[in-house]
């Protein structure tokens, strides 16, 4: 039970760390007018990667949450060390919705192309859907909490 605690703890953080990216995204208007020696193209794409490298820790991190908290909180015998199948598990243990599995599914994909392949428009592609990846992660982890907190 300890470890699924901290775990949880741990993708709290990094989600705050993703937030954190999000926001300094929709400020560079701001930081580059007040600024001249920032390039404005430079600087995002140095959050963005940035944003994205939160994002596959943060994805990796929940996935995993979830595998954990199936086995220590639902005694769950789990059948899967991959995410998707863990995530297909979680759905059917009525954990997930079937909406969100389908975007947690998505999230998955992306997570896996964000790391395998790198091309500026899949990196422009993702960055604009972790916003909507990071809201479903923190709905999920507040939602699932360990009986022992």
């Amino acid at each position: 039970m300890e470890k699924l605690i901290l775990k949880r703890e741990k993708l709290l953080s990094t989600l705050d760390r993703i937030e954190e990216s999000l926001l300094n995204i929709k400020n560079i208007e701001i930081i580059t007018k007040s600024q001249d020696y920032f390039d404005k193209e430079n600087l995002y794409r140095t959050f963005r990667d940035s944003l994205i490298q939160r994002f596959e820790f943060s994805s990796d991190l929940f996935w995993k949450y979830l595998k954990l908290f199936l086995a220590d909180e639902l005694n769950q015998n789990i059948e899967f060390n991959a995410p998707k199948g863990v995530i297909r598990q979680a759905c059917k243990a009525k954990m997930l919705t079937e909406e969100d599995t389908s975007q947690i599914l998505d999230m998955i994909k992306d997570r896996n192309m964000s790391s395998h392949i790198y091309k500026e428009e899949i990196a422009d592609q993702i960055a604009l859907e972790i916003a909507k990846y990071h809201a479903i992660m923190k709905k999920y982890t507040q939602k699932l909490v360990p009986t022992d907190i």
